[in-house]
């Protein structure tokens, strides 16, 4: 990674290129992912916390650093900004913000004014209404703003990079223990048994996976299509809600649709005769009418070895989800849960260890609310996502938006994710 670079301004050294990676689930780990990345100093960025800021190869024992990328977002905590900041002659930095967030493809300096007017033209695209402040020959007057709002901001995290001596020290005599191990016991006569372990924890493995398919583009696809074949209004009688959840098997999803009657001449005679094929009809009330149906929605067990690295999750997929955000009410990924595996047994009863280097999955929990209309930008971003429940709710009276309509979606699923 580009080291970070520091300007002066009135006595505050303000930190400009870092990296900015949206906050996946609990902020209290920022510290640790930080540590992964190997980052000298962190900032998190909104309120509650949205972006993580990474900054490498600063001092770590600086008289104190701020964020000029998370100082503009302060000072601009409502709508979408941006601004090009000339650090020197050759070097046209962009800053940009979103409710009060630092913008993950934002915080980047460019040789070229020019080439930073297309990064924001870019940024503009995800965010239509980004406003541009005019800094052209102001760059100075918006530093000391900057510089002022330092003042009482938090400057950046020292990362901490060292372990404890007890954990140095425990380190050491496991190893030492594992040479004495190697140097006087015999390897042929472990190998059976470590076999016939992987085996095992990989069956237990395929096993879980398969409870939980993935669904990825094409599956995604094919339970869109299917909900937006479903009739809004059908023989006077108009859509309340739709549900659908995997069944058993998992690909066999079970879907329930209510209905309320709006037109005095509807009956019951004529919903049924209008019926799609393989509906089957229920009428709680004269008012009121519940269809249950089928739905096939292909899916593959998930192969460990092509699902996304944790690291890359919170880089280039979140940042993709962000990109489209504009389009929803809600988008939310929450921290990553280690994927239960119950330890297979051996012939007596006794748990098998797990192997060394055996796969690390885990999931997150996505939810996703906006109009039906908006779903389709989700398929291509689902390779590693498995949809566990399907909503959508009909609301004739509202008025169509960009994140408004009168058929609202909301789903739920896991992403996998490699450790």
């Amino acid at each position: 990674m580009a080291a970070t670079r520091l300007i002066e301004v009135q006595r505050r050294a303000l930190a400009f290129g870092m990296e900015w990676l949206p906050v996946l689930g609990d902020p209290g780990l920022a510290c640790a992912q930080a540590r992964r990345e190997g980052a000298t100093h962190l900032a998190l960025s909104g309120n509650p916390s949205a972006a993580l800021g990474l900054a490498y190869g600063l001092p770590r024992q600086g008289p104190g650093y701020w964020s000029a990328a998370d100082l503009l977002a302060q000072e601009y905590p409502q709508g979408a900004w941006a601004c090009i900041v000339a650090l020197d002659a050759q070097t046209w930095h962009v800053l940009a913000c979103h409710e009060g967030v630092v913008l993950a493809r934002a915080d980047r300096s460019y040789p070229q004014r020019e080439l930073a007017g297309q990064a924001i033209a870019d940024l503009r695209l995800a965010y239509p209404r980004l406003q541009q402040l005019d800094t052209q020959g102001a760059h100075a007057d918006l530093l000391s703003r900057l510089a002022r709002r330092a003042a009482v901001a938090a400057g950046l995290q020292t990362v901490r990079r060292g372990r404890p001596l007890w954990r140095v020290l425990l380190g050491g005599g496991l190893l030492g223990l594992a040479w004495w191990g190697y140097a006087h016991g015999v390897p042929g006569d472990a190998a059976p048994g470590t076999l016939d372990a992987a085996q095992a924890w990989r069956h237990t493995l395929a096993q879980t996976l398969a409870r939980q398919p993935l669904h990825g583009e094409a599956g995604t696809r094919s339970l869109l299509r299917a909900v937006h074949a479903q009739p809004v209004r059908l023989a006077g009688w108009v859509l309340k809600s739709l549900h659908c959840q995997p069944g058993a098997p998992a690909d066999a999803w079970q879907c329930r649709s209510e209905y309320r009657r709006t037109d005095p001449r509807a009956d019951n005679r004529g919903l049924l005769q209008a019926a799609p094929p393989g509906w089957r009809l229920d009428f709680p009330s004269l008012d009121q009418a519940q269809a249950r149906w089928n739905l096939a929605v292909a899916g593959q067990v998930a192969d460990p070895e092509t699902l996304p690295r944790a690291r890359l999750v919170a880089r280039d997929w979140a940042s993709a989800l962000q990109a489209v955000l504009p389009a929803f009410t809600a988008l939310r990924v929450h921290s990553p849960q280690p994927v239960p595996l119950v330890a297979p047994r051996d012939a007596e009863g006794q748990a098998l260890p797990r192997p060394a280097g055996f796969p690390q999955l885990a999931t997150r929990l996505v939810k996703v609310e906006g109009p039906l209309r908006s779903a389709g930008l989700l398929a291509p971003l689902a390779q590693a996502v498995s949809w566990t429940k399907a909503t959508v709710t009909h609301a004739p009276g509202t008025r169509p938006g960009l994140k408004t309509s009168r058929l609202v979606l909301h789903l739920e699923g896991a992403l996998y994710e490699h450790h």
